[in-house]
């Protein structure tokens, strides 16, 4: 990113949107309720990769400068967003923010293994 200079934000806000519309490009396009948001999640690790969670769907956005995406969702003015892969390693977008794609996974695939168990006293060999 070149420092002084604003990028543009390739994503649709509005001041109470009832609802957020995603658009993988290839696939289909999601609309979901905000009243349905659970939270987010962006790693400082993955810094390309926003985790949101909504009704029972997990949306997972890879892109590039992700700050201002980020704060649109956590405001809940993010109205819509839709993918630029082809923008990927363009450097005239270094300052952009925009998503390269976007995947959709049921909430249920990302929950965590049961845990066994513990064996009773009664069933370990002691000694």
């Amino acid at each position: 990113m070149e420092p002084g200079i604003k990028g543009r934000c390739f994503y649709d806000t509005d001041a109470r949107p009832p609802s957020v519309t995603f658009d993988d490009g290839k696939d289909c396009r999601r609309n979901f309720p905000w009243m349905r948001y659970a939270g987010s999640h962006w790693s400082y690790a993955e810094a390309d990769v926003i985790r949101i969670e909504i009704d029972e769907w997990v949306v997972l956005l890879t892109g590039h400068n992700l700050a201002p995406l980020f704060a649109a969702i956590q405001a809940q003015t993010l109205k819509e967003i839709g993918v630029h892969p082809e923008w990927e390693n363009e450097p005239t977008r270094a300052n952009d923010t925009f998503a390269t794609k976007i995947q959709f996974a049921k909430l249920a695939a990302f929950a965590p293994a049961p845990k066994q168990k513990a064996p009773s006293q009664m069933q370990m060999r002691l000694g």
